[in-house]
C-alpha cells in the first residue's frame, strides 16, 4: 500500500509500505480522508518524530477487515476514528481527565493516517471507532477529531450566556473555536488574527467581530467591545508565550484564559506572568489538550447536524500522491484553512 513517509524537514516521500496485519481484536481500516493538522507540521519541522514515521491522525474511512473477536464493527462500516483511547479505570480517567491517562497518551493507529490503510489497535477498536451517518462524507467526518478538541476546550472554559469570548489566532483551530463558540453559550465572539481570508471566512460563518491585529490594536478593540472590562473568556489558539502573556491583559478581572495552542514542538521563551495578574485580579489560567471519547461523540453529532459548518471550513482536498501540494497550501495562509488528504 502507499503511505507518506517522513524523513526530514520538507522531506516526505510517497512510498510502498507493508499492509498492516491485524490480530483477533483489531480492525483494518481503508483510509478515505485524513485532515492535515498543524501538529503534524510542527512534529516534522522540529524533528520530534523519527525518520520513517507516517503521520496523520484526523481519520475517517471504511472498515476493510475485522479480527475474529471484534463484535461492534463489520466490514463495510463507514467510521471516524479517535486515535487515543483512555483506560477508563485509572486515577485520571475516574476524574474526567482522560487526556492524562497513560494508555491514552500511547495512541493506537498503525502506521498513521497518511496511508491507504491503518491498523486500529484493540483499545481503540472497542472504544473510539464511531460509525458515521450516510449523509456525511468521509471528508467532512475527518473533521471530527479537531472538532472534539474544541469541544473539550470550550467545555473547560465554562462559558456563561452573557459572556464575551475572545479567540486569539486565526489558524484552522482558532477559526473552528470561534465558529463553535456561539453553541457554547457565548453572547459575543471575537476572533483575532493576521490573515484577512481566514478572518472573513470566520465572519461569514457567524463570528460576531474579527480583528486583524496587524492593522488594528487588539487591546483597544476588545475594550471597546466589552465596555472597557475585557473578555470574559480568552482562548489562546496559537503557540506564542508573548501572546499568552497578552491574553491575560485582555481578560477581564475574574476572567478565564485557556491555553489551547500546542507549545510542545515550538521553541518559545518561558512565560513571564506577574502574580498579580492571577491573584488580586482573580483570573484563571489553564490549558486544554486532546479530547475524550465523549467529546468525540459530541463533535460527530454537531457535525452531522450541521452545527459545525465543516464544508465551508475545508478549503482544499489533495490526493495522497500530491502530498507536497498539501504542505504548500498550509504555508499559504491567505488562501487556505483546512486541508484534507485523500489516500
Amino acid at each position: 500500500m502507499k503511505a507518506v513517509v517522513y524523513y526530514d524537514v520538507n522531506d516526505f516521500r510517497v512510498e510502498e509500505v507493508p499492509l498492516p496485519k491485524i490480530g483477533p481484536e483489531e480492525v483494518l481500516l481503508r483510509v478515505k480522508a485524513c485532515g492535515f493538522c498543524t501538529t503534524d507540521v510542527f512534529k516534522a519541522k522540529y524533528k520530534r518524530v523519527k525518520p520513517g514515521t507516517v503521520l496523520g491522525h484526523e481519520i475517517s474511512g471504511e472498515v476493510s477487515d475485522v479480527g475474529e473477536k471484534v463484535t461492534n464493527l463489520k466490514i463495510g462500516d463507514r467510521v471516524a476514528v479517535l486515535h487515543h483511547a483512555p483506560c477508563n479505570t485509572c486515577y485520571f480517567c475516574l476524574r474526567g481527565q482522560e487526556d492524562l491517562c497513560e494508555q491514552y497518551r500511547k495512541g493506537g493507529v498503525i502506521p498513521g493516517g497518511f496511508s491507504e490503510y491503518i491498523k486500529v489497535l484493540p483499545e481503540l477498536a472497542k472504544k473510539t471507532v464511531f460509525k458515521i451517518p450516510d449523509h456525511l462524507s468521509y471528508v467532512e467526518a475527518s473533521m471530527t477529531e479537531p472538532t472534539a478538541c474544541c469541544v473539550k476546550a470550550l467545555k473547560k472554559c465554562n462559558i456563561h450566556p452573557s459572556d464575551t469570548l475572545l479567540v486569539i489566532g486565526d489558524g484552522p483551530m482558532g477559526v473552528l473555536l470561534a465558529v463553535m463558540g456561539r453553541y457554547f453559550a457565548a453572547s459575543k465572539v471575537i476572533l483575532s488574527g493576521h490573515h484577512d481570508f481566514r478572518l472573513e471566512k470566520a465572519r461569514e460563518l457567524g463570528v460576531d467581530f474579527v480583528v486583524n491585529s496587524k492593522r488594528e490594536g487588539l487591546e483597544e478593540r476588545v475594550k471597546e467591545l466589552t465596555e472597557g472590562k475585557g473578555a470574559d473568556v480568552v482562548i489562546m489558539a496559537l503557540a506564542s508565550t508573548h501572546m499568552a502573556e497578552e491574553a491575560l491583559k485582555l481578560a477581564r478581572d475574574g476572567g478565564r484564559v485557556c491555553l489551547f495552542g500546542d507549545f510542545r514542538d515550538v521553541p518559545e521563551p518561558p512565560m513571564q506572568i506577574p502574580p498579580d495578574f492571577i491573584i488580586s485580579k482573580d483570573r484563571a489560567l489553564f490549558g486544554s489538550w486532546g479530547s475524550a471519547p465523549s467529546d468525540y461523540e459530541i463533535a460527530l453529532r454537531m457535525i452531522s447536524s450541521g452545527r459545525v459548518p465543516v464544508k465551508q471550513l475545508i478549503t482544499h482536498t489533495v490526493p495522497l500522491d500530491n502530498f507536497h501540494e498539501a504542505l504548500d497550501l498550509l504555508e499559504k495562509r491567505e488562501e487556505s484553512l483546512r486541508v484534507v488528504v485523500l489516500p
